[in-house]
């Protein structure tokens, strides 16, 4: 499949669908001599680390809402259409920060180190329950478990309810995705609505019968002071929840598959777990879960001579400015010992919308790989898992390994 289409005027035009079949190389490709291309209709993925990292924060470039990010995507209405528009990253100003400022406080940095010691706990017992001798998916059996399992334990939610709602979660994650999945859309559709009764059915037993858990925290400081409706409330809680498992699940497989794909970073690790976290920091650059952040431009803007109107979406590639050899040495090189990663992991964003589970996410990535380490330094991969996707959520194939 062709790349790109006839370029004609303007920027370079790109089919996503073969931008998807290889994006990393097609990145390297693209990169040399255009640092802005375009999927039509006023989108722009813009390619280079110097203008991605600069956009995250520019002050003509803001939050895109969530009505221009379903209309763009032509998703059906329906309330999977209703989660994303009311969801808070499709927000800024007062509306972001009433939404987000629910969970920001239980999700400090400060709070989430004290937690580190249950995401140990979780992920030693995790890991200590595996089979031996007998192939099995690394996704499901560890990979998806650790995150889903803390998220529930931050929230309040029983832990046996866990392979419940992440069903769930990825079916909604799909939709968060540079193009919308319509041939998908009824399964999405499905999910959404079960996800959202499950945790209406959380909230509204937290009001009825309070316990000594967050969500019965939650539920009381907004029946106070209901900055937002009941609807408005479960979505965030599920955004929480979508955020709180499936990304991290993604980034922990494939950071496991990486380190097994090269025996002696595995082996440097076995010897010295001061490079663990080290480890976590370079699988998030070289193969990330999360592939863009959107911006809108408020005033018309032109980046490397491609002139882009007020009003375009642009899709910054934080997956293409991390192998951009202008931020980082050799960045096609995976390697656990790198030191020229930026202050402010790209990943993660930048600014009032930066990841809110940040420090979550790495302490479930860190203390699962100890406990890999430490339990299953003997673990073979068979099959390597792939990342699928180039912007918003990735997903990851299966990926098979056996324990001696």
């Amino acid at each position: 499949m062709s790349l790109a289409s006839s370029p004609g005027p303007g920027p370079l035009m790109v089919q996503p669908e073969a931008l998807a079949a290889a994006p990393h190389e097609s990145f390297a490709r693209l990169r040399v001599d255009h640092p802005v291309v375009t999927f039509g209709q006023g989108h722009y993925l813009v390619l280079r680390a110097r203008d991605v990292l600069f956009l995250l924060t520019d002050a003509r470039t803001r939050q895109v809402n969530g009505d221009e990010y379903a209309s763009l995507n032509r998703m059906p209405d329906g309330i999977t259409r209703r989660f994303q528009v009311d969801f808070f990253l499709f927000h800024d100003g007062d509306a972001h920060r009433a939404r987000r400022g629910l969970f920001a406080r239980r999700f400090a940095h400060r709070v989430m180190q004290d937690s580190r010691a249950i995401a140990g706990t979780i992920a030693r017992r995790i890991v200590a329950d595996l089979p031996r001798g007998e192939t099995f998916d690394f996704v499901d059996r560890v990979a998806a478990r650790v995150p889903a399992e803390m998220i529930a334990g931050i929230l309040g939610l029983p832990a046996e309810e866990t392979d419940r709602f992440t069903r769930w979660v990825y079916e909604v994650a799909l939709a968060i995705s540079p193009v919308y999945p319509h041939e998908h859309h009824e399964a999405i559709e499905a999910a959404t609505g079960q996800l959202f009764d499950y945790v209406a059915g959380h909230l509204n037993a937290r009001l009825a019968a309070p316990r000594e858990d967050f969500l019965s925290a939650l539920v009381r400081d907004w029946k106070d002071d209901p900055v937002i409706d009941f609807e408005s409330l479960t979505f965030q809680v599920m955004g929480i929840i979508i955020g709180g498992s499936d990304t991290t699940r993604a980034a922990f497989a494939m950071l496991t598959a990486l380190l097994l794909a090269d025996r002696g970073q595995w082996e440097a690790l076995l010897s010295d777990r001061a490079l663990v976290a080290g480890a976590v920091s370079e699988a998030l650059r070289f193969e990330p879960s999360v592939g863009t952040i959107p911006r809108v431009l408020t005033e018309p803007l032109a980046i490397g001579g491609v002139a882009m109107p007020a009003g375009s979406i642009l899709r910054l590639s934080t997956m293409s400015a991390m192998r951009d050899p202008d931020l980082y040495s050799d960045p096609d090189r995976f390697d656990i010992r790198r030191t020229d990663h930026p202050q402010h992991h790209p990943v993660f964003g930048h600014g009032p919308h930066r990841c809110l589970g940040e420090m979550l996410s790495r302490i479930e990535m860190e203390e699962s790989l100890a406990a890999l380490l430490d339990a299953a330094p003997g673990i073979e991969m068979e099959v390597a898992p792939r990342m699928l996707g180039f912007g918003g959520i990735r997903r990851i194939t299966p990926m098979a390994v056996r324990l001696p």
